[in-house]
């Protein structure tokens, strides 16, 4: 449910926290990151692009998402996206990094339109990278992650498909809570099950809790794939270690569940 593609102007070279670097050139990267796909069993992925400009070669695996900071200028080019089929979801919106928040007027036209055509909306929530906000988003805030920023949106549209990406990471009881107060609302797990061992610690107290309160049927698995390849995997092993999810469970979290909240047929 969750991973990114770029281009050769915005793909980057960077070690993951392992020490890990990720491939040489863009060209690597998609090959790569297909192979990885494949290996690891996955049919359906949703890549969020910038303006959904997705450049993998994917041979039906890929659902076009599309990423944004700050809510689109265009109603026309946004509802133009969706009717020609490349744009499948809204997001990831990255609002946190951009000082907003999904519930900020800006958004309503663009959620308006993904109610009406039935579009799910992914929504980052959590923190960022270490120093963010000076390396590149100055109104990037913690607190604008908080998944409670998004009830109003929750509140006025009912039939709206909304998923938490990161499942709230550093604010995960809150994602909970509103798991239970509003049905329609699904989270994944993102970035929070290799990134790191704060995050990680997040990914298994969210997975325990969403367990012990009936919730394993709105949680979705998803890496976050960014520029390492390799992370599919190191995710899908995390989420495998938990022993106290049943493979029912995981069954439910790995496939199951975006099945049914993307309205696929299986």
């Amino acid at each position: 449910m969750h991973l990114h593609d770029y281009t050769p102007q915005t793909y980057f070279v960077a070690p993951d926290r392992d020490g890990v670097f990720s491939p040489k050139d863009y060209e690597t990267f998609k090959t790569e990151l297909i192979k990885a796909l494949k290996e690891n069993n996955i049919t359906k992925a949703v890549v969020s692009t910038i303006g959904g400009a997705n450049t993998l070669d994917d041979e039906g695996i890929l659902i076009p998402g599309y990423y944004t900071n700050s809510p689109p200028k265009d109603t026309v080019a946004f509802k133009a996206l969706i009717t020609s089929g490349k744009l499948k979801v809204f997001g990831e919106i990255g609002a946190v990094y951009d000082g907003y928040t999904l519930s900020d007027p800006e958004f309503e036209p663009y959620l308006d339109i993904c109610e009406r055509y039935d579009i799910p909306v992914a929504v980052h929530t959590g923190g960022g990278p270490s120093d963010i906000t000076t390396r590149c988003c100055p109104n990037f805030r913690l607190k604008l992650g908080d998944p409670l920023t998004l009830e109003d949106v929750l509140a006025k549209h009912p039939n709206l498909r909304i998923y938490l990406m990161h499942a709230g990471e550093v604010f995960y009881e809150n994602a909970l809570r509103l798991m239970l107060q509003y049905s329609q609302l699904y989270s994944d797990l993102g970035v929070i099950l290799w990134v790191d061992e704060q995050p990680k610690d997040y990914a298994e107290q969210f997975l325990r809790k969403a367990k012990k309160y009936g919730l394993i049927d709105r949680v979705m698995y998803g890496s976050d794939q960014m520029v390492w390849p390799h992370a599919i995997k190191k995710s899908i092993d995390q989420l495998n270690s938990y022993d106290f999810l049943t493979e029912n469970d995981k069954r439910k979290i790995f496939y199951e569940n975006a099945v049914r909240f993307l309205q696929l047929e299986e």
